[in-house]
């Protein structure tokens, strides 16, 4: 009979500034990183010129074991121009002050981000 062994690694995000505060609980600090970035977006993105509908982009945002952004992709997108849009938007992110862990140790760690285009 095959035996299972379960392996637990421990992520966690890259910390902002406005994230400092929270210590140790890391779904809190993973509601603070959503929030950051949420609102950095509401800030930032623009409805591009030319798009026609809402819709939803996912954005990659991989950040390298000093807590660089190092790459934003799009997994998925209904449209080019909201694509677009959203990648510039999400690459104006200030770096984190801190990196994301694995285990304990700063590490590349990655998430996806679903950026939403809505016009009423």
């Amino acid at each position: 009979m095959a035996q299972s062994t379960h392996i637990s690694v421990t992520q966690t995000l890259p910390v902002f500034e406005t994230c400092t505060h929270i210590q140790g609980d890391q779904s809190e600090q993973q509601v603070c990183f959503n929030r950051f970035v949420m609102n950095h977006l509401m800030n930032e993105l623009h409805w591009p010129e030319g798009l026609k509908e809402n819709g939803k982009v996912f954005v990659e945002l991989k950040f390298d074991a000093t807590g660089h952004l190092a790459e934003v992709n799009s997994l998925r997108s209904y449209d080019d121009l909201a694509k677009e849009e959203a990648l510039r938007a999400m690459r104006t992110l200030p770096d984190p002050i801190s990196p994301g862990t694995v285990d304990g140790e700063a590490a590349p760690v990655s998430m996806v981000v679903p950026v939403m285009f809505t016009r009423n």
